[in-house]
């Protein structure tokens, strides 16, 4: 086999070109214009960012502060009795309309409102304000249930589980059940709206009285008497048409069970449809009469 010796001279020499050099001036223009065109691109984008963030911001502020649109507009107040509804809309308008800082929705002091709601309107027992934009207040309102219904002074009133006569009972405010009425005979008594009226030791007294006394001796309450608002002791009437006197200060299961007792041991099946009154006010004493005239 025979070489043929390498020579660099025949390899074809050639000159070392620039990126470009022997582009046509055409494939020039085009590439320069694709690079002006992503830097267009890059810029335009940019802008358009931009104007996404300072339109809406504009917009906004010239809404907030150049026109109505954000002033409170209307108020509305759910889940309360009419009388409630149109009370609750009166303080909110009020406290918009006195607003230190306008009536623009943003500075509306929600909070605010909810407190001084709950201390006007003693009917309330807890409420939500709550902001509708644009221009809406809404109310959510829970009123409170009664639990006594007292007659003082001839006017009948609702009592919530604390005492507190929080509202004037009318004929078409009357609740669908039947609630324990307590009668006041001091008539001269002032009841005053939204403050302790009724004893708390009363309200649980006849509460737990009403669970027991059906058990222990078969009868229900029918009339609940009290000297006054502030006395200690009760007349209570009940379905059977006994008349039994309690302490409201001391367990009113002590006293039921003396009661059972009395019925269990003492009184007679005659006498016991005779019953005049019992009188368990006295700590380990009882007192009873009936019509047969017998005491005890």
């Amino acid at each position: 086999m025979k070489y043929w010796p390498f020579r660099n001279k025949d390899l074809v020499s050639k000159k070392e070109r620039k990126p470009g050099e022997s582009l046509s001036l055409g494939s020039r223009i085009k590439i320069r214009a694709q690079a002006m065109r992503g830097v267009f691109l890059q810029w335009l984008s940019l802008a358009l960012l931009a104007a996404l963030i300072i339109v809406p911001v504009s917009l906004f502020v010239w809404l907030f502060f150049f026109t109505d649109v954000f002033n409170v507009q209307a108020v509305t107040v759910v889940d309360a009795k009419d009388g409630t509804v149109t009370q609750v809309k009166e303080i909110i308008n009020d406290q918009v309309e006195g607003g230190p800082l306008g009536k623009n929705i943003f500075f509306v002091q929600a909070d605010s409102m909810e407190q001084i709601i709950k201390a006007k309107l003693s009917q309330v027992k807890t409420v939500h304000v709550v902001r509708k934009l644009p221009a809406t207040i809404k109310a959510i309102v829970q009123e409170k249930e009664p639990v006594i219904l007292l007659l003082s002074g001839g006017k009948y009133y609702f009592v919530d589980e604390v005492g507190i006569a929080y509202e004037k009972a009318m004929l078409d405010t009357l609740p669908g059940v039947v609630l324990t009425t307590v009668k006041n005979n001091d008539d001269e008594t002032n009841v005053t709206i939204g403050v302790v009226t009724i004893q708390p030791s009363l309200i649980t007294f006849l509460k737990l009285a009403e669970e027991e006394l059906p058990e222990v001796i078969g009868a229900k309450i029918g009339e609940v008497y009290i000297p006054s608002l502030a006395a200690r002791e009760v007349r209570v009437i009940l379905d059977n048409n006994w008349t039994v006197f309690f302490d409201i200060t001391r367990s009113p299961s002590a006293q039921i069970g003396v009661l059972k007792s009395l019925m269990s041991n003492t009184i007679t099946p005659e006498e016991a449809e005779l019953m005049e009154y019992i009188d368990l006010r006295v700590p380990n004493r009882v007192y009873y009469k009936t019509g047969l005239g017998d005491e005890g």
